[in-house]
């Protein structure tokens, strides 16, 4: 049993090892990593001489040579440390070379904070941090959802480059591709899925969405609305799990039938408010099934622009160009062609914000859509008045706060049943503690996963994302979150399954474990409707899920009782 025990200890650390391991690639040693290269072009030279040399051999060393030596700080004179500045790097590095005290020449190395992620530009997304970006980007960052952006279209730059960008389709008479040609598209799908961590330009939301580019606004940003209607139709037939409409405008009854359609198929819509700074939101952000965005500046007040009233649920980060700084940058296209990274603000711009935080907590395992639209509403910011409001709805869109309620308040407490239940019932057996610890700890990891991770400062990962959730929640991480409601997973086969192979042998507790852990996951699932089986309707797809899992625990306990017999049995010989 003991073996048993090192064998999951072993298996826990090398998981944590992997979540923790150092995501750059290999690098040679310091003794066999060639040195910077000196170019014909001014800069500054470092120079270390041997340690001990005197300044009056540093000073002649500079005379000799023409070559301005000073210590590199005050505290350089010990180790001989100097730099100088020089009109040619390559030059003055030639002549250096060779002077025997000297243990080191070449041009100073610009060294840059290391951090997650190393997009040169994110310091400037102030948008990204006031809602709590980095949190969300540990539970996935929206790995294997769907997202359409129905707009001008999207343009694949630098920076969206090894983002999942579907060719999508162009509504607009004239047009064949989906390709953008006015900016307004490619700037909101930035903010949703920019490549983050690549080096450059700047970071998104959620990259690890699939897009889907739906053009349906033309060069000039205006575009008709029955051709918008057949693209959020065609986004729900594509398979969109979030659709987000940056535009707006007068009510069309055709509009808002296709927005409530989509809602209607499980499809979460998100769609700006406006920016008439009146009350009076437009058409499609009034529908009712819809979650209409109004902005708010980097002072966390709305903006100026932002139309209030009915249909604002809540707000997002918009950008308020009047304030330094105050744009939300994004990669766009660039007017003479290629690529830029641009300051926009408006609820355009606040919109995608939601959009993308509605996937991430679909990835993470929040459940249906419903689930996820009211997490993002109860873990808002209050700006207003308490509770809602016509001007501020809900309040300030905070994806931290949902990520942390997931963790806390959802795969927390499984963690803590499932391990008590797969305690219990290995107890049942009158095996060893070790046993009894084996179980206990697959019925928390099974049931709840490492739920903490995500609220540590760790890197993010794709290993870190599995392991921070429940086991029946990896599908949605490796596969796309509706496999999380195959209904052949969210069932009792693989406690089955562990029974048959494990149950009589030495792993015994594993199988104990995993029926605990997953029995207390299907029946959670069917109370609170985080779990939603293909193929059912809502009171059969209930029953599923509580059959199962009442199976799934029996099972559990049947392998706890056959080695219960079998000691007894054996005390009894």
């Amino acid at each position: 049993m003991y073996k048993a025990l090192s064998l999951v200890c072993m298996v826990v650390l090398l998981a944590l090892l992997w979540v923790l391991r150092d995501p750059s690639p290999h690098q040679a040693g310091l003794d066999d990593a060639p040195g910077p290269v000196a170019t014909h072009q001014a800069g500054v030279l470092v120079v270390d001489f041997l340690d001990g040399t005197s300044e009056q051999d540093i000073q002649g060393l500079a005379a000799r040579t023409g070559i301005p030596l000073a210590y590199s700080s005050s505290v350089s004179e010990d180790e001989a440390l100097t730099y100088a500045t020089v009109d040619d790097l390559a030059d003055a590095q030639a002549l250096l070379a060779g002077e025997p005290s000297i243990e080191a020449v070449e041009p100073a190395v610009t060294m840059v904070a290391m951090g997650y992620p190393d997009d040169p530009r994110y310091d400037e997304q102030w948008n990204l941090r006031m809602i709590g970006t980095p949190t969300g980007w540990r539970v996935g960052a929206g790995r294997g959802v769907k997202v359409a952006v129905i707009d001008t279209g999207v343009t694949q730059g630098p920076d969206l480059e090894g983002v999942r960008v579907r060719e999508g389709m162009s509504f607009v008479p004239g047009v064949d591709t989906a390709q953008d040609d006015q900016g307004h598209g490619t700037h909101v799908a930035g903010t949703i899925a920019q490549a983050t961590h690549n080096g450059l330009g700047v970071a998104g939301l959620a990259p690890k969405v699939t897009l889907l580019p739906y053009k349906v606004l033309d060069a000039n940003g205006s575009g008709r609305s029955d051709h918008i209607a057949a693209a959020v139709d065609q986004a729900v037939d594509d398979g969109a799990d979030v659709i987000n409409l940056s535009l707006g405008g007068g009510h069309s009854d055709v509009l808002h039938l296709a927005v409530e359609r989509a809602a209607e198929a499980g499809v979460i819509v998100v769609a700006a408010a406006g920016n008439t700074g009146r009350e009076g939101v437009g058409c499609p952000a009034h529908a009712v099934n819809v979650l209409g965005v109004g902005s708010v500046g980097p002072n966390s007040t709305p903006a100026p622009y932002t139309t209030w009233g009915e249909g604002v649920d809540l707000m997002g980060p918009g950008g308020d160009t009047t304030l330094p700084g105050g744009g939300v940058l994004q990669e766009t296209i660039a007017a003479g062609g290629g690529a830029e990274f641009k300051a926009f603000q408006g609820t355009s711009m606040a919109s995608p914000h939601v959009a993308g935080a509605a996937a991430v907590l679909l990835g993470a395992g929040v459940g249906t859509p419903a689930r996820v639209r009211d997490l993002l509403l109860s873990t808002t910011t209050d700006l207003g008045e308490p509770g809602f409001d016509t001007r501020t709805g809900y309040g300030l869109l905070d994806l931290g706060a949902a990520v942390r309620h997931l963790q806390l308040r959802v795969f927390a407490p499984l963690f803590g049943v499932g391990g008590l239940l797969a305690l219990l019932m290995a107890g049942l057996a009158k095996r060893s503690k070790g046993a009894a610890l084996v179980a206990a700890s697959t019925g928390a990891l099974v049931a709840g996963g490492l739920f903490f991770l995500p609220l540590l400062p760790l890197e993010p990962s794709l290993m870190g994302s599995l392991l921070s959730r429940g086991l029946l929640h990896w599908p949605g991480a490796l596969l796309g979150h509706d496999w999380t409601h195959f209904p052949l997973w969210a069932s009792a086969a693989l406690p089955i399954l562990a029974a048959v192979l494990l149950g009589t042998g030495r792993f015994w507790p594993l199988a104990v474990g995993l029926g605990a852990g997953l029995g207390v996951a299907l029946i959670h699932g069917a109370v609170i409707g985080q779990l939603d089986p293909w193929w059912f309707s809502d009171s059969w797809a209930t029953g599923w899920l509580v059959v199962n899992g009442v199976i799934a625990l029996l099972i559990a306990v049947a392998v706890a009782g056959l080695q219960r017999a079998e000691a007894t049995g054996r005390m009894e010989a």
